[in-house]
């Protein structure tokens, strides 16, 4: 019988692309006649496709390297979730949901893992224990041998870059964090940082001084910016760069509450452009994340991993999807 794999090899393209083409994934841009090829290859072979029964609801397990209670605090890893688990009824799986503090080793009969967030190695090892179908969001695994999925924080850190420098803004300051999987033995600093430094350095504008680290809570980032401009109002950053959208409120609150004006005196760009950015006064420019996209393309590639659509042999894959800047009322255009 023929599979998706010989269909590959006879139409010249990735296995992926004819998974996707065959289930007419309407979000997959390929041209007609690679469409037609496909149709075509598949036509000549007796490609009967394999039917997943409406009835069978083969479990998966999402891992949220949160607890409930923090997920609700943080609407960027509550929507990948829910990317997740819409996709996963799409393909006819069944969710166990596990949150930080649940043991891993009690994860059974799953068809894989879908782990969002991050994870030290032994955590990882924990779930390589149950299933080797296990796929990240919002972490690199690439490196460890495992499919992830991943924003653009390259390409979206340097627009805002351009974006300030655009807008006459140089003199710019960064709020970023720190953070460790749930077990503490994983350290993750934060990698749109490097991108920060190496751009600015180039054009001869980075300023150690105007960086400030927390723990990517609203808190931290009131107390950073509080502090800052306690020390000299004079010298701060004329634009921010914020990690996320909590940390952006709370800078708000800081910068407000020393008569600090938003944007005339400093112009504050956000990331993830979760629901607050648009409600706070004023409006938060944003980095869009599509959130909900990273958790389906996660579940499409568990989906792979399950039917063994590449043989016995697995090359892990990173899919990066890309970002947009929104443009709001935090940014003092020229």
């Amino acid at each position: 019988m023929a599979t998706i794999k010989d269909i590959a090899r006879k139409a010249g393209v990735s296995i992926t692309t004819v998974s996707r083409v065959l289930n007419y994934d309407k979000s997959l841009s390929v041209s007609d006649l690679t469409r037609k090829k496909i149709f075509q290859a598949a036509e000549a072979l007796d490609y009967t496709k394999k039917k997943r029964s409406s009835t069978t609801r083969d479990s998966i397990a999402v891992v949220q390297w949160y607890t409930e209670q923090q997920e609700l605090d943080d609407l960027y890893y509550l929507s990948i979730r829910m990317g997740v688990e819409k996709q996963a009824e799409r393909d006819h799986y069944k969710v166990k949901r596990y949150f930080a503090g649940d043991s891993l080793t009690a994860i059974d009969d799953v068809k894989g893992i879908v782990a969002i967030g991050k994870f030290s190695d032994d955590q990882i090892a924990e779930m390589q224990e149950v299933t080797d179908n296990v796929v990240f969001v919002d972490f690199d695994t690439l490196a460890k041998g495992h499919d992830c999925v991943v924003t653009d924080f390259d390409n979206s850190t340097k627009s805002v870059l351009n974006y300030f420098i655009e807008n006459g803004l140089k003199r710019i300051g960064m709020i970023s964090g720190v953070e460790y999987s749930n077990d503490h033995k994983l350290k993750i600093t934060d990698h749109r940082f490097d991108v920060f430094k190496n751009f600015l350095e180039k054009k001869s504008l980075f300023d150690p001084a105007n960086v400030f680290v927390g723990d990517y809570t609203l808190q931290s980032s009131y107390n950073l910016v509080d502090q800052a401009l306690k020390r000299s109002r004079e010298s701060f950053p004329n634009a921010l760069f914020v990690s996320n959208d909590a940390m952006a409120v709370g800078a708000l609150k800081a910068l407000h509450e020393h008569g600090v004006k938003v944007p005339d005196d400093v112009s504050l760009v956000s990331f993830n452009d979760t629901a607050v950015a648009k409600y706070v006064i004023p409006s938060l420019t944003a980095i869009k994340v599509y959130t909900n996209k990273m958790g389906e393309v996660a579940v499409r590639l568990l989906y792979l991993l399950d039917n063994n659509l590449d043989g016995d042999v697995h090359t892990p894959e990173k899919v990066v999807v890309a970002t947009h800047l929104v443009e709001r009322e935090s940014v003092r255009k020229s």
